[in-house]
């Protein structure tokens, strides 16, 4: 029997699987989330793996080499507040600026608008005597008095977990750790962390919030792993079981428990490492992933096969400064809501999610939606939704969609189509977000389409975006899943070290020593995960700034030998200037650079999964069509050829308006493009009387 590959990505609404064989054989399971113990929904899939196989689950188990797992549970664990009740300790006098947070309202001109919901309510804050100054000596001695009574103040609230961010502790940990000992010591069961292990940097406020969220997801992300870890192993599964995190790399059990904030974006984090393999099939260096699933939609820019990694993310209006992929994500999914708020159309940001989910699911789901929508218009097909595994409604569609159509006084169909096109304006903008405010051009990008209802709409958002190529790959309801397999073992490391960075200013041998301490820690981290030596790479960069600058720019420092020397100073000032002006539009040469900290990424190369490749048919795909079939597109009905996806191969050339119906998603095609299918069986969706080799030139010169 073959060994498998498993990449599991646990959503809002749906699970998605990419099984693979050792013959590079990949198949596309779904089944739907189960919020209540998502362990359940994670295991049926598996289950139903086995049962399509029709061998005992135990044996099917057995047989898997490895599972890469991404989740939203830490996420939703704080989007929905049922996080662990969770206290917070800091220094004397400074109760308040976790609440605080930086000062700013989300919406800047609205005198009324309240805070957000606190993670730790003020009541579940104490404070403790003591202080460490700027350069890490003690200037208060810690009164450990005052941590007794945070520990009673605690029991008496029943806390569940607690985090400790004292100032200046990435520089001096003494007061940090002698406070989590008592903690641990007076409370024991309760989960205890501290800043300057959680997150070792500057800004007060960034290190206590992203703590915090550390703290309070901690406890349920081990509960959740251990349930899980327990049903696999009791069921005969021996193999490697990985991980997912926020910065596109994965990591063991046993590491990610105790990093449990590094998993609050690991759900969409897999998407840009699958569109960078889709990518390099096409030799394409730029390109725009977007993923639309059942909840939300997430858009990420690679640019020259780099995504971009940022330390200023959000969850619920409160930071998160771990370093995490760059992705803009917004509200508008299959089960995004349509409603009508003072005579205007409004698409999402609520959702029906799974449980009820939309209307034309038949779970109870009442409120129309985006499936509703593509359902009444005629682009889903009710007795093919996930390959005929589950029936769809029309009838009760309609009946949701009443519910706009008539304070519109329009039509169902009026009513549906313009439903799909707010949803496509909401993502339009949410892709812009992701590009053009950050100074690129999409023109110049491939777009690289996922999620079950993804292809369902990326052809109305290439042209608004005035986009020539498309890529939607054959699994692209699992494309997370996907990028999952082909993710490398990752820890990000950082260390303080602030300094002018110039001759006579900077010092190297404590610069070379903190790089060295970093990538040791995180090759003896990889050699616990079981990483051979020749698989571990390192590589450094520098959070940089003008002189005189607030914020900073993350810059590759080009060490070759493992060492940085003064004569490195000019090519690092090089690096910084290109950047800056990239980002920004500007850049001073020849100004002082202030160094504020160091940082390593460390990896460890795993396996990839290769997929089987396909033979070449030809561009005639006539014998994959179905049926003919009425939709609503524009301004009325359309009549349009319906194609078995199964059966569309390396060659095959379709023009729109079509709809290629997969297993697990629906592929439209409007009447302004074509496609052709590749080798890997993904589709190539370009303008009608375009060149798909000149298309494709015309981005890899780009």
């Amino acid at each position: 029997m073959s060994r498998y590959s498993i990449g599991i990505d646990v959503g809002g609404t749906f699970t998605d699987y990419l099984l693979v064989d050792e013959k590079g054989t990949a198949e596309i399971y779904k089944v739907l989330s189960t919020p209540g113990d998502m362990s359940r929904g994670t295991m049926a899939g598996l289950k139903e793996m086995a049962d399509r196989k029709g061998i005992p689950f135990s044996d099917f188990l057995s047989h898997v080499a490895l599972i890469v797992h991404g989740t939203t549970i830490t996420t939703n664990m704080v989007l929905t507040g049922t996080y662990a009740k969770t206290g917070f300790v800091t220094v004397k006098g400074f109760t308040d600026y976790l609440n605080e947070r930086r000062g700013m309202k989300r919406t800047l001109y609205t005198c009324k608008e309240s805070p957000p919901r606190p993670i730790v309510p003020r009541y579940l804050i104490q404070t403790v005597e003591g202080r460490i100054d700027c350069e890490g000596k003690e200037f208060i001695p810690l009164n450990e008095d005052d941590i007794y009574a945070a520990c009673e103040a605690f029991k008496k609230e029943k806390v569940e977990a607690i985090a400790v961010s004292l100032f200046f502790s990435f520089l001096n940990p003494s007061h940090e750790l002698k406070v989590k000992e008592i903690l641990e010591k007076e409370m024991p069961g309760t989960y205890v962390c501290v800043s300057h292990q959680v997150l070792p940097q500057v800004r007060i406020y960034e290190r206590a919030s992203t703590t915090v969220f550390n703290a309070c997801v901690a406890p349920g992300l081990r509960a959740y792993v251990g349930v899980l870890t327990e049903k696999l192993q009791k069921n005969g599964f021996a193999g490697t079981l990985l991980l997912m995190q926020s910065n596109g790399g994965v990591v063991s059990p046993d590491v990610v428990v105790d990093f449990a904030v590094n998993t609050l974006l690991s759900g969409p984090a897999g998407g840009p490492k699958a569109g960078l393999f889709y990518a390099e099939t096409q030799n394409i260096s730029n390109i725009i992933t977007i993923d639309m699933g059942g909840t939300s939609f997430d858009s990420c820019l690679i640019r020259n096969r780099e995504p971009e990694i940022t330390v200023e993310n959000e969850v619920g209006e409160y930071r998160i400064a771990v370093p995490s992929l760059a992705i803009h994500t917004i509200g508008a999914g299959g089960g995004s809501i349509a409603e009508v708020e003072a005579g205007i159309l409004k698409v999402g940001p609520r959702s029906a999610g799974s449980a009820p989910g939309p209307a034309c699911y038949g779970l109870g789901g009442e409120e129309p939606t985006v499936s509703d929508a593509n359902c009444v218009l005629g682009y889903l097909n009710p007795d093919y939704f996930l390959g005929g595994k589950m029936k769809l409604y029309p009838d009760r569609a309609q009946k949701a969609m009443q519910k706009i159509a008539k304070p519109l006084s329009l039509d169902i169909f009026e009513a549906a189509f313009g439903s799909y096109t707010v949803v496509n304006t909401n993502m339009v903008q949410g892709v812009r977000a992701a590009s053009i405010t950050k100074g690129f051009d999409p023109r110049g990008c491939m777009l690289v389409v996922a999620g079950g209802a993804g292809p369902l709409h990326a052809c109305d958002i290439a042209k608004e975006l005035e986009m020539e190529l498309l890529l939607v790959p054959k699994a692209s309801s699992v494309f997370c899943a996907t990028g999952m397999l082909m993710s490398d073992l990752r820890h990000d490391y950082v260390r303080v070290c602030y300094s002018l960075l110039k001759e006579g200013h900077v010092d190297i041998n404590f610069l070379n020593s903190l790089l060295q301490d970093m990538k040791e820690e995180g090759f003896a981290t990889l050699k616990k995960e079981g990483i051979p030596q020749d698989r571990m790479t390192c590589t450094f960069s520098a959070d940089l700034r003008y002189e005189g600058q607030f914020n900073e720019t993350e810059v590759v420092l080009p060490i070759t030998d493992g060492k940085l020397s003064v004569e490195d100073i000019p090519q690092v000032q090089q690096a910084f200037d290109a950047k800056h002006d990239a980002l920004f539009g500007y850049s001073l040469p020849g100004v002082t650079l202030e160094l504020i900290c160091l940082r390593a990424k460390v990896e460890g190369h795993t396996g990839k999964p290769k997929f089987k490749e396909m033979a070449y048919l030809g561009p005639d795909a006539s014998s994959a069509i179905k049926e003919r079939r009425k939709v609503f597109y524009g301004k009325g009905f359309i009549t349009v050829p319906v194609y078995d996806g199964v059966k569309i191969g390396h060659g095959n050339r379709i023009v729109g308006p079509s709809v290629i119906e997969e297993p697990t998603t629906t592929i439209l095609i409007t009447p302004d493009f074509q496609l052709t299918c590749d080798k890997l069986g993904s589709y190539l969706v370009y303008p009608k009387g375009a060149s798909l080799e000149q298309v494709s030139n015309r981005l890899r010169q780009d």
